[in-house]
Formats: structure tokens, C-alpha cells, sequence
């Protein structure tokens, strides 16, 4: 059995499942957003618990979970590893099919204008960051 390194790329999950992953994955659900409740809490730990024993006869996705914990150069290529592992399961299996319908509509942003920014590093001295969200025409900084 071939089993990608973490170095490879997976393929790119769309924005919810991909942050239902990290959520489940790091066990932070408040990277869900300020909406998050003690039910969608819930729901995300339950979830990460059906992947942890789903994933456990997967190396790859064994090993893709435990990286996504830790925050450092491969933790990004882990959590795009086990939202691709989360969108496979959410097709086979009828336990995760219905956390991940209940989940979705709590975590979907669509239609409320949210922009999400993430920096990393260092930002001090000179340095700048800008934000920003449908823009028409030229911009100037």
C-alpha cells in the first residue's frame, strides 16, 4: 500500500469542509467562527471521534490527524489530508454523512460578507496588512 508522504499536495477540499476538518482535526472549534455553539461543539467532537476510528486502519490519515494537532510547517498539508479523508467518509459512511449535514449549515458563511484573513509570522516595524472584500476598480496603497 502506498502511503503520500505529507509533503505531497492533497487535493483542495471546498472552505466548510475544509474548516469542519481542522476544527475536528485540532479539536479548536472555535476556528468555526464567533458563532459557534455548545451544540456545533458537540457535533465536532463527535466527529472526531467517527474519524479517529475510521482512520484506523489508514496510515496516511492516522498520520495526517496527529500532525494537524501540532502547529508548524506540515500542519496545513495535514489538515487538507484529512478534509480529502473527511469528504471520502462523508460519501461511505452514513454516521459521518449526518454530523457533516448538521455541521454544514453552522459553519457555512455564505451571504453574510465575512472575509477571513491569516497571517503568518512576524508583522511589526513598516509592515502592513489590509483587508478587504468585493472590490470594484482600481486600488492604491
Amino acid at each position: 500500500m502506498y502511503v503520500r508522504p505529507l509533503s505531497e499536495e492533497p487535493p483542495v477540499s471546498d472552505p466548510v469542509t475544509l474548516a469542519i476538518a481542522t476544527a475536528a482535526a485540532t479539536g479548536a472549534a472555535t476556528k468555526l467562527g464567533d458563532k459557534v455553539t455548545e451544540g456545533t461543539v458537540a457535533l465536532i467532537r463527535r466527529l472526531a471521534e467517527a474519524l479517529t476510528q475510521r482512520f484506523g486502519q489508514d496510515p496516511e490519515a492516522q498520520n495526517a490527524l496527529v500532525a494537524a494537532r501540532f502547529e508548524g510547517p506540515e500542519q496545513q498539508k495535514a489538515i487538507a489530508t484529512v478534509a480529502e479523508r473527511l469528504h471520502r467518509a462523508e460519501e461511505d459512511d452514513p454516521r459521518i454523512r449526518d454530523i457533516m449535514a448538521r455541521l454544514r449549515p453552522e459553519v457555512s458563511q455564505e451571504g453574510d460578507g465575512a472575509v477571513s484573513n491569516r497571517i503568518h509570522g512576524n508583522v511589526s516595524g513598516n509592515a502592513r496588512v489590509y483587508q478587504g472584500r468585493d472590490f470594484h476598480g482600481d486600488i492604491r496603497l
